[in-house]
């Protein structure tokens, strides 16, 4: 019986090498989805703004869908790697423990058309120093809904270094939006 399976199967395995066609058309270029981030820098916030500051997704030159994932951090502090300086970020909201027992928390909010950052917790605003109300810097990052999907609780998002690897994010290339 295997003497007469050989021949059989020698045939197939010529038939299906021969099975070969024209090559097809090109097909059409995938779409290419990529989140934008911005530096929003010189930001101020006071009792005339109710120490909020709120920005449209036009004036920071940001395409945001209703569906994707806006995250910002707050640059907390710089450290000293080797010979350089490093910027630290903090995904919001992002609570400071003041002397006194005071809490003071950065915190957001979004629309489909515009971003708000906002101060908040039992700290007296007013009296805050100058470190944490005047020339901050935020790191906005925009995420597709595709690519949240397809990473979804693959990537702590708290961890900023996480996100700019998982994302492919080049910090060369981070615009700079001045909030004045």
């Amino acid at each position: 019986m295997n003497k007469k399976l050989i021949p059989l199967l020698l045939v197939l395995v010529a038939l299906f090498q021969g099975c070969r066609g024209p090559e097809g058309d090109p097909g059409a270029d995938g779409v290419n989805v990529v989140g934008s981030t911005i530096d929003l820098v010189d930001v101020n916030f006071n009792a005339g703004n109710n120490f909020e500051y709120s920005m449209s997704y036009d004036r920071a030159e940001l395409e945001v869908l209703e569906s994707d994932a806006l995250l910002i951090y707050v640059r907390w502090e710089d450290v000293e790697s080797g010979n350089q300086t490093v910027k630290t970020f903090r995904l919001m909201p992002q609570t400071a423990f003041l002397t006194g027992n005071q809490i003071l928390t950065y915190n957001y909010d979004q629309t489909i058309s515009d971003f708000s950052i906002f101060l908040d917790g039992t700290a007296n605003l007013a009296n805050l120093p100058a470190a944490y109300t005047q020339d901050q810097e935020f790191r906005i990052v925009v995420i597709p809904a595709d690519f949240v999907a397809r990473k979804n609780g693959a990537v702590d998002y708290n961890d900023y270094d996480a996100v700019v690897k998982a994302f492919n994010i080049d910090e060369s290339k981070i615009r700079k939006v001045s909030a004045k």
